[in-house]
């Protein structure tokens, strides 16, 4: 089982943003020798606890502070931007860091209708389906004319990447899978946006999977919320903080990570309480010890044909979350 990380680079209340910066660093750096496959960073607007505005920036970063892990955008949000100017931005990424540039493709805004329309002017408030564009999209990816008459004269720079992007299509309620099998793309579901989706949505991506220049065969990965400790006492502490900013993500509201300490009073409401029942038993967040978490993705893992686990740690404190990410190594090394 392949492992990474999908990060919303959600700043720890009390920190400052150059803070929260280095603290990314520190993880990524550290992901890289841990031996981790991916580190991905995903693209929001207009929430201020959400640093991660500029995918394509943050991951050229750390491209050239890394060796092996891949990097990338999970996902660029097409519906903002010109399918020429993402191709151009990753394939110039792909000759600085040959191999190792991710692109995952999605389809939400990532912000609010506000933000949505003051990225993009043409927006008129409708969600439209957008596989036209990430056709075009793909095909600059491998240097092939899109049959749009727009695109079609015009080349994505540089050419001839000698070693290509890699894209996925990215989705967290499963309208997505059947493209990503028509276009021969692997598919990364973010299971964490809390979507019920139903099994049979990748079992039906594998069978109608249709291999092409980007994958031979399909692949499945999926996102989860995870917080990992052997130690009861301490699984305890950092659950609260965990707890609470699931509580806080089912409202709408990512206002940062709150210390432990500030929480150890708190009692959730019964409200709260069901969405946290739901949250575990649809397993949008799994809480527990090394073995209760490898029990618990084990069966993920065949009940929905995966072959990567991504990880979302919203866990106060950096090594804390460090500690998450090498007890789940350890499950699968």
């Amino acid at each position: 089982m392949k492992l990474g990380v999908h990060d919303l680079m959600l700043r720890q209340q009390g920190k400052t943003n150059q803070e929260a910066f280095d603290d990314t660093k520190k993880l990524v750096l550290e992901l890289d020798k841990l031996g981790y496959d991916r580190y991905w960073f995903a693209e929001h607007h207009g929430y201020e606890s959400l640093l991660s505005v500029a995918p394509e920036v943050i991951t050229s970063h750390f491209l050239a502070l890394t060796e092996n892990i891949k990097i990338g955008a999970g996902g660029c949000m097409v519906m903002h931007y010109s399918p020429l100017k993402i191709a151009e931005n990753f394939k110039t990424m792909a000759e600085l860091a040959p191999g190792r540039v991710d692109i995952g493709i999605g389809r939400a805004p990532g912000c609010g209708v506000s933000e949505t329309r003051a990225l993009n002017h043409k927006f008129d408030g409708n969600s439209p389906e957008l596989f036209d564009e990430i056709e075009i999209l793909l095909d600059y990816l491998v240097d092939k004319k899109p049959k749009d008459p727009v695109y079609r004269f015009v080349k994505a720079v540089p050419m001839n990447n000698e070693k290509r992007v890699h894209p996925w299509m990215l989705g967290s309620t499963g309208k997505a899978a059947p493209k990503a099998a028509e276009f021969g793309l692997p598919y990364s579901h973010a299971k964490f946006f809390l979507y019920e989706t139903p099994a049979e949505i990748f079992k039906q991506y594998r069978s109608d999977f249709k291999p092409s220049v980007f994958a031979d065969k399909p692949y499945i990965s999926m996102s989860y919320k995870i917080l990992i400790s052997d130690d009861k006492d301490e699984l305890e502490y950092l659950s609260k903080s965990y707890e609470y900013f699931h509580i806080q993500q089912n409202k709408g509201d990512f206002s940062g990570i709150i210390d432990p300490e500030e929480l150890k009073d708190y009692e959730f409401s019964l409200n709260e309480q069901s969405i946290l029942k739901k949250g575990y038993d649809n397993r949008f967040l799994l809480k527990g010890t090394k073995q209760e978490i490898a029990d618990i993705l084990a069966d993920e893992a065949e009940e929905f044909y995966l072959d990567e686990i991504l990880c979302f740690t919203p866990i106060f404190g950096v090594d804390n979350r460090i500690k998450t990410y090498k007890l789940l190594k350890e499950i699968f090394d």
